[in-house]
């Protein structure tokens, strides 16, 4: 029998991806809140660097996409991000809309007692390797290490965050995230952590990749799930999560196809 509690035999876990991201500004309070709401077993986001280090809820390395600012997120203070506008550009009606911090982000999901993944970003490696310390010793200190995962495309930063603590939970994306199915590489690189979970674009998803995985005891975490054919697709092929920007579907797709 399975030690590993990730492995979903039934229902894939339900994750937001940003939070509830379809109708709400990307990795903001908001968007978690109504995640959170709505029912969603877990919330993934996304981290990035102060130039004071301060973690902040940002999926790019820059503000130009998300936000009224420019420029890296690196190269700015924590309270010139704060004065940053992160709704408008997404709907008017959001306007004011702030970039929250990691730390109350963590307490948010502490307080709603619901599962999270905070996604390493950072500019270059080492930047990288910061944020994931950083995060770290924030799991560590609000106690959030069983309910809280880390992952990155910057595998590097896993390996450095793990060898300070075995038990951190990680959920690495499978690297190069849109090449072909490769199953014996996908298990390769969970197992060089060793990780519970490992994420996998559904574009290049394939049954036998998950296969594999479960047979070395690795969970396996569809994205970004945000219509219904990915939804449906993943769950077919066995995935033990679907990730994706629209929580209203993600449920009802899920409570047609696996009932709870």
């Amino acid at each position: 029998m399975s030690k590993n509690i990730w492995l979903r035999e039934h229902r894939p876990l339900s994750v937001a991806h940003r939070g509830h991201s379809i109708e709400f500004p990307e990795n903001t309070l908001e968007a978690y809140r109504r995640a959170i709401t709505m029912g969603v077993e877990m919330i993934e986001c996304d981290v990035n660097l102060t130039r004071d280090g301060r973690l902040a809820m940002i999926h790019d390395a820059t503000l130009d996409r998300t936000t009224n600012g420019s420029g890296r997120v690196s190269s700015a203070t924590w309270d010139e991000i704060q004065r940053l506008d992160a709704g408008a550009k997404f709907k008017p009606e959001f306007a004011g809309t702030r970039i929250p911090s990691t730390e109350e982000t963590l307490l948010l999901f502490k307080e709603a007692g619901i599962l999270s993944c905070f996604e390493v970003k950072g500019a270059d490696v080492e930047e990288a390797k910061r944020i994931a310390v950083a995060l770290l010793e924030l799991f560590q200190k609000y106690d959030m290490l069983e309910t809280a995962f880390m992952s990155s495309y910057k595998h590097e930063a896993l390996h450095l965050a793990k060898s300070k603590c075995p038990e951190l939970l990680l959920a690495p994306e499978r690297l190069p995230d849109d090449a072909p199915p490769d199953p014996p590489e996908a298990v390769r690189q969970a197992k060089s952590f060793p990780a519970p979970v490992l994420q996998h674009q559904y574009t290049v998803l394939s049954a036998d990749v998950i296969r594999a995985l479960h047979e070395n005891d690795v969970a396996v975490w569809s994205w970004s799930t945000t219509d219904e054919p990915s939804l449906v697709f993943s769950v077919e092929v066995g995935a033990d999560a679907v990730m994706g920007d629209d929580v209203r579907l993600m449920l009802e797709v899920l409570n047609r196809m696996q009932p709870v």
